[in-house]
């Protein structure tokens, strides 16, 4: 069977280095649910299915989604669906689920920030994702990268880059490096676990204008609060700490 070139403007990169699904799968461990975000055609499928007691699979591309279908026709334990990843609700396949994936680098953040909200239902995710991505999932107080997505992610997961992937990798080749990045759940938060969406808005407010100061962008905030929290409002957000940034949320919180 003829196999069809991959779309752009589905930004497919199809994973074919055996070294690196070795290394994902060693991540992964055998498991009891699997859902992986765009099998493509099926390189990771495949050895995912072997370890998994129940492997759901979640392909955009209906031509994909059908190939792989017929293939796993005779395996109940594998489930092929053809939906949009940004449109699946994650709470509705059994709790303690492992993400798996190559995540297409045009929607990879919004995907990990739709995650955050299932968080609990989830065990861990080993992902996929253009290496700047990971380098801003990752980034310290003060590194450059760092941004709403570095502090909100942090706050809520234990973060880790696994390996750094070459262009190589994948077919086709992809214009920049990739890394295979590991996010666990936090146990415990330092505030309400209803609370942490109202938290992401101040982070992104924080970071509205990167070269402005904190008093700059958060401009009817009482002096008061920066008084509270030691926070110098002259500083950027980039050079706040995680446990920074929860201060100024509760003192800010109490504020308002």
């Amino acid at each position: 069977m003829a196999v069809r070139p991959p779309w752009k403007r589905l930004g497919q990169h199809f994973l074919i280095d055996g070294a690196t699904i070795d290394a994902i799968l060693a991540a992964v461990g055998e498991s009891r649910v699997v859902v992986e975000i765009g099998p493509g055609r099926g390189a990771l499928t495949r050895r995912l299915a072997a370890q998994a007691q129940h492997l759901y699979a979640i392909e955009k591309d209906a031509s994909l989604a059908a190939s792989l279908q017929r293939e796993f026709v005779g395996e109940p334990s594998v489930s092929i669906k053809c939906a949009d990843a940004l449109r699946e609700d994650l709470t509705a396949y059994p709790n303690g689920l492992r993400v798996v994936g190559n995540l297409p680098y045009n929607v990879a953040t919004a995907l990990l920030q739709q995650w955050m909200g299932a968080r609990t239902h989830l065990t861990d995710l080993t992902v996929m994702v253009q290496r700047e991505v990971a380098q801003r999932l990752v980034a310290p107080p003060g590194d450059p990268a760092r941004g709403q997505l570095s502090v909100v992610v942090q706050l809520l997961m234990e973060v880790a880059v696994l390996l750094d992937v070459e262009p190589g990798c994948f077919d086709p080749p992809p214009q920049v490096m990739s890394s295979v990045v590991r996010l666990v759940p936090r146990r415990e938060l330092p505030m309400p676990e209803g609370a942490w969406q109202d938290f992401a808005r101040l982070a992104q407010q924080a970071f509205a204008s990167r070269r402005k100061t904190l008093r700059n962008n958060f401009p009817k905030l009482p002096a008061a609060v920066w008084t509270a929290t030691g926070i110098d409002p002259g500083r950027r957000a980039e050079t706040l700490s995680g446990d920074e940034f929860v201060r100024l949320f509760r003192t800010s919180s109490r504020a308002c």
